[in-house]
């Protein structure tokens, strides 16, 4: 069955804890944004989510970081925020889905972590608090390394990508795949505030595009340059790999001062079957 939906979305935590921070007319386009993607994923009735994210100490810590970690939990408890201003929540996991995606990924000499145990942080919950507030679609979780160096590479992680996509549309359910996270920003470090324009929108046309050489070729060094959380775009350039081609459609972005973060929200011309 073919991939049945696919978008990427910002993480940042003002779009739920510090919302009134930010000008109105932002929070609108945001909220209207995430809407439509809310929108185009219920009209897709799927049976699973996939989603390429990002944790926030959460799970990993120095002592052990793998590049990519997949979920292969039952369920998954989030937030580990209390301040989050999301309600504490039990969402499904679904394992087969997970240990399909592990042994592509091995067949094809890419040998991610596995966790029987995962917890959620903002970088999940908030895109499942919007897209699916009920949280009634079993996920399996992708965290990339966007922590700690050595990072993997864009290309690697476009290869990671690939193989979730054949996964995905070699299953009978209809499935949906997303990216989190970013856009460029750089939390806590020396230029906490930075927000790059002019990057975020190139980045923007390339997944518009599904210029997926461009994408590929991205190198850490140049997201970090875009602030250290930038390097969550790993994430979104893993779901390039899974669209294989399929082009996007940009339905915001927001330079927003008060979050510190230039967020982003595409949707993606995947092919539903039905």
């Amino acid at each position: 069955m073919a991939l049945s939906f696919a978008c990427a979305l910002g993480h940042a935590p003002g779009i739920v804890a510090w919302r009134e921070a930010a000008p109105a007319e932002q929070c609108e386009r945001l909220y209207q944004a995430f809407g439509q993607l809310r929108t185009r994923l219920e009209a897709a009735r799927l049976e699973a989510l996939v989603l390429f994210t990002a944790e926030h100490w959460a799970n990993f810590f120095l002592d052990h970081i793998s590049p990519y970690c997949i979920g292969r939990a039952h369920e998954f408890a989030g937030p580990i925020e209390p301040w989050l201003k999301i309600d504490k929540a039990t969402v499904k996991g679904a394992p087969d889905l997970a240990e399909a995606i592990l042994t592509a990924c091995h067949e094809r000499d890419i040998e991610p972590g596995f966790s029987y145990e995962m917890h959620l942080d903002h970088g999940t919950m908030i895109p499942l608090h919007f897209l699916t507030p009920a949280m009634n679609l079993p996920i399996v979780p992708i965290v990339i390394n966007t922590l700690a160096p050595p990072l993997p590479t864009p290309r690697r992680c476009f290869l990671l990508g690939h193989a979730v996509g054949e996964v995905v549309r070699s299953d009978a359910r209809r499935i949906g795949v997303i990216a989190t996270g970013g856009m460029s920003h750089d939390p806590g470090e020396r230029n906490h505030g930075i927000i790059d324009e002019a990057f975020d929108r190139q980045f923007l046309d390339a997944m518009e595009h599904a210029d997926t050489e461009r994408l590929k070729n991205y190198t850490v060094a140049q997201l970090r340059a875009a602030g250290a959380g930038a390097v969550e775009l790993l994430n979104w350039i893993a779901l390039g790999g899974a669209l294989q081609g399929a082009r996007g459609e940009v339905l915001a972005y927001e330079p927003v001062v008060p979050w510190a973060t230039g967020i982003g929200a595409m949707g993606f011309n995947v092919v539903s079957a039905s």
